[in-house]
């Protein structure tokens, strides 16, 4: 009896249906995206003999392993995380316009006028003529003193700027600047959750931006999220307007600064 041949299956499609079935999946497939405020990082400022952080300018927060939340002396749950817009709001106004009866615990506040900036100027600029008649070759720290101080005198002449515009639109002659030194700080662990990580870093980001808002509507009649969506779409273009928003915009970040200290999760 003659031996049947097996039939021979033809696969010559197979490679095209499964190149068909790898651009179905890459179409339909979804990717999960970070929900979160976004930031600039801000650059590394060396500063020559740095002075002790106190601890009333320090909102620390501590995120552990099982995604408690620990805000200074409080624990909040992570269903409870909104919780924590309000303390870092706290933490910013406590003290806002107090000079006496401040609380201890918080960052106090200085109230600038235009003649003490005028005045910090001209140290500055006293300072930069003393260090420039210096040999730099005998005292190679000399260099970096003349660079600080002429970043000093930038900010000098930014303030100066920055009080004439809170003036003309507060009608106040006081600017209230929160203390240099105060900080949000951030903490975690390698096993903390990075969703839980992020959505505490929108909170901090959330409230500052209300502060904002609140405070750049009051002043202009325009939040500072509208005039920051305007100059990021048309800041290339350096109109009056662009120019009008960066100058409102940098009056708003110095009554309400954004400084979040990140540190390297523990173990």
């Amino acid at each position: 009896m003659a031996k049947r041949e097996a039939p021979e299956i033809n696969a010559g499609s197979m490679a095209d249906i499964a190149f068909l079935l790898l651009i179905f999946f890459l179409v339909t497939t979804t990717m999960d995206k970070d929900v979160a405020y976004l930031r600039l990082i801000p650059k590394k400022i060396e500063v020559l003999n740095p002075d002790p952080v106190e601890k009333k300018n320090i909102y620390k927060i501590t995120i552990n392993s099982r995604q408690v939340i620990q805000a200074r002396d409080s624990i909040i749950r992570p269903e409870d995380i909104e919780d924590l817009n309000g303390r870092i709001k706290h933490f910013y106004m406590i003290n806002r316009d107090k000079k006496t009866n401040r609380n201890i615990d918080y960052p106090y506040y200085a109230f600038g006028t235009k003649a003490m900036y005028q005045q910090k100027l001209s140290e500055a600029y006293t300072r930069l003529d003393n260090y420039e008649k210096q040999d730099i070759s005998k005292d190679p720290r000399i260099e970096k003193y003349i660079e600080q101080t002429n970043n000093e005198i930038d900010e000098w002449n930014k303030k100066i700027r920055i009080i004439d515009m809170y003036t003309k639109y507060s009608g106040k002659l006081e600017l209230p600047e929160i203390a240099l030194q105060a900080h949000v700080r951030l903490e975690s662990f390698i096993d903390t959750d990075y969703s839980a990580y992020v959505a505490v870093q929108s909170e901090i980001e959330k409230a500052v931006t209300e502060l904002r808002d609140k405070e750049s509507k009051e002043l202009f009649g325009i939040s500072f999220s509208a005039m920051r969506t305007y100059f990021q779409q048309n800041e290339l273009e350096n109109t009056p307007k662009v120019r009008e928003y960066e100058e409102k915009m940098d009056l708003i970040k110095l009554l309400y600064p954004l400084r979040i200290i990140e540190v390297k999760p523990k173990r």
